[in-house]
């Protein structure tokens, strides 16, 4: 739906609505703004602006009697024509800092870490995807003898993600020496895409090195699994209690649809879907969202990135009755320092 434009005052008045209503939770009426705020004219004419703003869409009428609340398109003006960019105090920034504890060589550590910082800043449910595999570029890998006929093979990605696999070796893994395994692989290996890795690698490899040839082979194998996987990547959520302290869900089946939904992992990626595909900070409000199950929910996310290269997203949920300044400002923050943690773990 096209946003119609309206005047100064109506601006105004929507703005103080939209605090208001974020602020308390309960309609806000014409006496509520006159005594908040000076708009310079009589109870009268802004109860003349709010009907009007009705009208246009901006503002909905919860019950006859009551006062106005935004609208999904109230909601989408505000943020972007009328709210103010906000940056967190010094005392948050350096608290939310001083709890990122460096885990250089546990990814899934940081985004938890990370997420459960966001939520507290934010005051929303916070929800992050692990870096994909699918574009990660092959940093290192070792190959560690567990037992005679077993070793495990580790492999370190660009995008400071780790994938190992345990692999029974069909000779004794006594004739493969691992420092000269590993240089094999790294030889062929390291440097190169995970997408890009193939079976015509191992075309490659001279028959007498039948034991590299065949771990070659089995590695190919489970890089390969990896690959296919990678939609089922994990998603690391935080603070969902912060959904069940919300006024609009109180109501036990609504809120219950809301946290199933947020359990269900193919559904959470048609909305990081437009993240990835999105602005920098992408804002989806109301009925923007394509869950239905998530039309009173709004989603502030954006991108991470590790080498300069999208690696996954984060975001937080929450009512549209959402402090979006706030809610835009954490996730601005947190996300870089995230981005700093993983490019300082990507050259480690």
């Amino acid at each position: 739906m096209p946003i119609e434009p309206i005047d100064v005052r109506k601006r105004s008045i929507l703005k103080a609505v939209v605090t208001d209503y974020v602020r308390t939770a309960e309609p806000v009426g014409s006496h509520t703004l006159i005594a908040h705020y000076d708009f310079g004219v009589r109870s009268a004419t802004i109860r003349n602006e709010m009907a009007e703003l009705s009208e246009m869409g901006y503002l909905q009428q919860p019950h006859t009697s009551a006062g106005r609340i935004p609208s999904d398109m109230g909601y989408r003006f505000y943020v972007d024509r009328l709210m103010e960019q906000m940056g967190l105090s010094v005392d948050e920034a350096v608290n939310a800092k001083s709890k990122l504890a460096p885990h250089r060589t546990e990814i899934d550590i940081i985004l938890e870490q990370t997420c459960r910082i966001l939520s507290g800043l934010a005051r929303y449910t916070s929800v992050a995807t692990r870096p994909s595999v699918t574009g990660a570029v092959v940093k290192h890998i070792s190959v560690v003898s567990i037992t005679s006929t077993k070793i495990l093979a580790i492999l370190v990605l660009d995008n400071g993600g780790v994938i190992h696999e345990l692999i029974e070796t069909d000779t004794k893994s006594s004739k493969l020496d691992p420092i000269k395994a590993t240089n094999f692989l790294m030889g062929l290996l390291a440097g190169r895409s995970l997408a890009s890795l193939d079976s015509t690698l191992v075309d490659s490899v001279p028959e007498e090195q039948r034991d590299q040839k065949d771990l070659l082979v089995k590695v190919l194998s489970f890089i390969r699994r990896e690959l296919e996987s990678a939609d089922e990547t994990d998603i690391h959520m935080e603070g969902a209690a912060y959904i069940t302290k919300q006024p609009e869900f109180r109501d036990a089946e609504r809120l219950s649809s809301i946290l199933s939904v947020l359990e269900q992992r193919s559904a959470l990626y048609r909305l990081f879907s437009l993240v990835y595909l999105g602005p920098e900070v992408t804002v989806i409000i109301g009925a923007e969202n394509p869950l239905d199950e998530m039309h009173d929910c709004s989603f502030v996310g954006t991108k991470y990135r590790i080498g300069g290269r999208v690696a996954g997203t984060m975001g937080v949920v929450g009512p549209t009755r959402m402090d979006y300044r706030r809610a835009i400002a954490a996730v601005e923050f947190m996300v870089g320092n995230l981005e700093i943690l993983l490019n300082e773990l990507n050259v480690a």
